[in-house]
């Protein structure tokens, strides 16, 4: 008899104590769920969780969560759905108007495909609860764009070109100076010799106009470097940069110098 009342209160403490059952979802794990399986590519599952995990919390970023494994889907008319409630949800979000472009991209999207029943997008009046950080899919980062010099890291080429200019006007002058001793030399040897002249006067004045000869050649070709280099530079200093900037060079030979320019188209 003592036996059988103890089992009785025994079968009475196990029936009047709480059962231990499954604990409900969260909506941190239903997060947590949702992008193990979007990073997947289990949209239809991380769909399922994103919005159970929205019923849950009312936290708008989850509405992002879902346009974003519909677009991956290849939903493009239900991406576009959950884009717009986002945005209606949180119309001054710091990534709003990359939303947009989505919005606009899916909406172009959608006109391709068939027509599908649309997805009931959730209402509420519940304040919103704090977001969290929305399962952007990864994209390529943008392609740098080359930077074109300005025209101030040309004023070196403008005021060098000047300088040029003048030590080639110099040398010019130089040039012109000795051309014109030599032919003096010249006449010299001409109407001095002609009447009276040693082989000593000679040979001098026949030297002094080599020298002079030598010395016009030297100066007139330096000065005539000078000047297109000088030109080149300038001309340089002036032009933009880019596809159109010009290719200058200088060729010598034995007693002159051409210079070259040019443009690309």
């Amino acid at each position: 008899m003592m036996i059988n009342r103890l089992l009785f209160a025994l079968a009475l403490l196990v029936l009047a104590s709480p059962r231990v059952g499954a604990q409900p979802a969260t909506a941190s794990s239903l997060e947590a769920s949702g992008n193990k399986h979007f990073e997947l590519a289990e949209y239809d599952a991380a769909i399922t969780d994103f919005k159970e995990a929205f019923r849950i919390s009312d936290a708008p970023g989850y509405l992002y969560n879902i346009a974003q494994a519909y677009r991956l889907k290849g939903d493009c008319r239900s991406a576009s759905t959950f884009y717009k409630t986002y945005l209606r949800r949180m119309p001054d979000a710091t990534n709003a108007a990359k939303v947009r472009e989505r919005v606009t991209e899916m909406d172009a999207c959608a006109g391709t495909q068939p027509a599908a029943p649309t997805p009931p997008a959730p209402t509420t009046t519940t304040p919103a609860q704090p977001v969290p950080p929305p399962v952007e899919h990864p994209e390529p980062p943008p392609t740098p764009q080359p930077e074109h010099p300005t025209g101030s890291g040309r004023t070196w080429m403008k005021y060098t070109g000047l300088a040029s200019l003048g030590v080639g006007a110099v040398g010019l002058g130089l040039g012109l100076k000795f051309m014109l001793d030599s032919r003096s030399a010249n006449d010299d040897l001409k109407t001095t010799c002609a009447v009276t002249c040693t082989s000593a006067q000679a040979l001098a004045i026949q030297s002094d106009g080599k020298d002079a000869n030598r010395n016009a050649v030297i100066a007139g070709v330096a000065g005539g470097v000078f000047v297109a280099a000088g030109v080149v530079l300038f001309v340089m200093s002036r032009s933009g940069g880019g596809e159109t900037e010009p290719a200058a060079a200088v060729s010598f030979t034995h007693n002159s110098a051409t210079a070259t320019y040019a443009w690309r188209f």
